[in-house]
């Protein structure tokens, strides 16, 4: 797994189709797919260079099945979703949360109940 939890579009694009399917497809299905229904205009080539980097990059895995790959995700959205919200903090406010928080208020003296909520979220996390 790559250290840096930052996707192109069109990366986060297949991984989230990749993700609601909950199943594994085949280049033709998620090309089809996007441009079918997402009205892109993709060529096979195009969609094999997305999912080449999401592969080398371990986000994704690939299994061969009677002479195709088959894709699905090698990371869940949840377990990507904290990463890149880690990332997010890390890299704009030194890794503080405290300073994420106090950003995110605006300054402002977040709520008794705000607080509690937030410290709620950080123990359930913690066991």
């Amino acid at each position: 797994m790559k250290d840096k939890y930052s996707l192109t579009r069109s990366e986060k694009e297949i991984m989230e189709l990749l993700w609601e399917t909950g199943r594994s497809m085949s280049s033709k299905a998620i090309l089809d797919y996007f441009n079918e229904h997402c009205g892109k205009d993709w060529k096979k080539q195009t969609l094999n260079t997305f999912l080449s980097s999401l592969f080398q990059n371990g986000f994704i895995e690939r299994t061969s099945e009677e002479r195709r790959y088959l894709y699905a995700p090698a990371v869940m959205e949840k377990e990507y979703k904290q990463k890149e919200a880690e990332q997010f903090i890390r890299d704009s406010y030194s890794g503080s949360f405290l300073n994420f928080v106090s950003a995110l208020s605006g300054g402002e003296l977040i709520s008794w109940e705000e607080a509690e909520e937030i410290r709620r979220l950080i123990e359930e996390d913690r066991l």
